[in-house]
């Protein structure tokens, strides 16, 4: 009890502290976030994890997993059930939660340019280019989890960076991706490969596979074949790349919840691009081993060339790169991505139903805006990473103001 008392304190201290350059900012993006998806869109994400919800609480229990997400994020779809509240306005609540966590372990964790700073470079990103999603999907809370891994890396708590990158890959998958860049750093710092860390792998796995597979085998994986099946998301490089290599014959087709591109070349467009994200990503990690750049850069950039190179990239998705984003100056090419993010957003929810496709004209201007983001988040991390590599800087730059690339 006394343990709780104390944390309970902290927070409390913690929140008085930073109320007016941190909690009223991100209140105000959190008001702006739970009005837009509540009311001025319809929050089909949102409506789905509420159907997830209701049917995994029918008999038998805990039987039922989504389609595209994976089984533990159940967790976070019954969680507004508890709440007296209409499901997407207690969604929103959560995530209003999260959000706050999130912007407070920022001056939380003493580092070096991890200060308010960064939050505001943070809530201007998700001003600009995620109030449409960001209280509509639940990517925060696994961002949420992935950013405090990083945080416990950067201070060699190497258990909880470990057990917080869990947690993000139980919920979305993506946080995976910094444990390739874990491990190296780890190894650097101790001279040892530390072996031990392949039980957290194991562990994540068994949760997000094994467990569901004794309640029911068949869905245990549903989120593995979910993205094996899935065609090419117009939001990502190889459907813009499509578009303008072969413009009279690509189509777009309404499925897997998204609008997708179809046409001769973008399967093996789509394979290139993830062979040249996992070439990037080896790149990277070999600058890593040399001490060439830091831990959070690399992250950076791996999570980057990942989503990149992935036939996937979704409006959403950006939400995973703004806490990073944030630990530097901000920068013209991230700005604009966020700006392109938010253009197309709109008009993609307020779509008549899933079977909706515009036309031909509106299909390229759409995908295309989505390329032209996609290429201004490369851009801005291969100009960051060069910059480091140039100047030698291992440490997030501290000024607020904005730099040309």
């Amino acid at each position: 009890m006394q343990r709780v008392r104390l944390v309970v304190g902290h927070v409390r201290t913690t929140l008085v502290e930073q109320w007016r350059p941190v909690v009223m900012p991100t209140l105000a993006l959190w008001v702006m976030a739970a009005a837009v998806s509540t009311t001025l869109l319809r929050p089909f994400d949102v409506n789905e994890y509420m159907h997830y919800a209701h049917a995994t609480l029918h008999a038998p229990l805990f039987h039922r997993f989504p389609l595209e997400y994976p089984a533990p994020a159940l967790v976070l779809f019954l969680l507004p059930l508890l709440l007296p509240l209409s499901y997407p306005w207690a969604f929103a609540v959560l995530v209003g939660i999260a959000l706050v966590v999130l912007v407070t372990s920022y001056e939380r964790s003493g580092l070096p340019g991890w200060n308010s700073r960064a939050v505001g470079r943070l809530i201007i990103y998700l001003a600009l280019g995620a109030v449409m999603v960001v209280a509509g999907r639940y990517d925060i809370f696994a961002t949420l989890a992935a950013f405090l891994s990083l945080r416990a890396a950067r201070q060699d708590r190497w258990s909880t960076a470990w057990t917080w990158s869990s947690v993000g890959f139980v919920l979305k998958l993506f946080p995976a991706a910094f444990w390739p860049v874990f491990l190296i750093a780890e190894w650097r710092r101790s001279g040892r490969i530390p072996i031990r860390r392949l039980w957290w792998m194991a562990g994540s796995l068994v949760v997000i596979a094994g467990i569901p597979a004794l309640v029911n085998h068949a869905d245990a994986l549903n989120v593995l074949h979910y993205y094996l099946h899935r065609p090419t998301e117009d939001g990502s490089l190889p459907a813009g790349l499509s578009v303008l290599l072969d413009w009279h014959g690509t189509n777009w087709v309404a499925t897997f919840h998204s609008v997708n591109v179809m046409s001769s070349i973008t399967p093996k467009l789509s394979l290139g691009f993830e062979l040249a994200g996992v070439g990037a990503c080896l790149w990277v990690w070999w600058a890593q081993i040399k001490g060439r750049l830091p831990l959070e850069a690399v992250c950076l950039a791996t999570l980057t060339f990942v989503m990149l190179g992935s036939k996937v990239l979704s409006a959403q998705y950006l939400i995973w790169l703004m806490p990073m984003w944030a630990l530097y100056r901000l920068r013209v090419t991230w700005l604009l991505a966020a700006a392109a993010n938010l253009i197309v957003f709109p008009y993609v929810m307020s779509a008549q139903g899933l079977g909706y496709l515009p036309g031909h004209t509106f299909a390229v201007g759409l995908t295309l805006t989505f390329f032209a983001r996609d290429v201004l988040i490369g851009a801005g991390t291969i100009a960051l990473l060069r910059s480091m590599l140039v100047s030698g800087e291992p440490t997030p730059e501290h000024s607020g103001a904005v730099v040309a690339a």
